[in-house]
């Protein structure tokens, strides 16, 4: 009998070791990776699909630019920062109105919607991914957007998202 308390009392120390272990950062989330492009700090994060980048600027009166200029593989990328926009985009059942700003590989800067990371819940930011200073892209000038040709800006979105809504 004593030889069962004593068990039991070893597995419930065990036990309380195991559930106030502290809980690991998400998997999939950003980390700063510091300067890229004069930016700094910049974040590193992964990116679960390639995609197009999307070029929009203004809150009050939006304005998208051609977003399917911008190309950013699967892998991962840098970003500058991240930013709530009222464009709200939905692939299968991820849904986001999230988006960050980077350098595409293919030379253009432009905005990649959270529902391409590999971290983060539906309508949330992306974990360790640093928030944009009030005004970042309110304008059609902020450093390196400048969209290729035109004002096309095609709603149903770049990468054949199931819905793409300006709210």
């Amino acid at each position: 009998m004593k030889k069962l308390r004593a068990f039991a009392a070893c597995l419930a120390v065990a036990g309380s070791l195991v559930v106030s272990a502290p809980t690991a950062q998400a998997a999939g989330a950003c980390y700063q990776s510091g300067a890229h492009a004069g930016y700094s700090p910049t974040y590193t994060c992964a990116i679960w699909r390639s995609n197009h980048l999307w070029s929009m600027y203004g809150s009050a009166t939006f304005t998208g630019r051609d977003n399917t200029t911008g190309v950013l593989g699967a892998g991962n990328s840098w970003f500058v920062c991240q930013r709530k926009w009222v464009v709200k985009l939905e692939y299968g059942p991820i849904k986001n109105d999230w988006f960050a700003y980077t350098l595409g590989d293919n030379g253009y800067w432009g905005w990649v919607n959270a529902a391409h990371f590999s971290a983060g819940g539906n309508w949330e930011p992306v974990p360790g991914l640093g928030i944009c200073p009030g005004g970042f892209g309110e304008t059609a000038n902020y450093p390196g957007d400048q969209p290729r040709g035109g004002t096309r800006f095609d709603l149903s979105g770049p990468d054949h998202e199931s819905n793409v809504s300006i709210n």
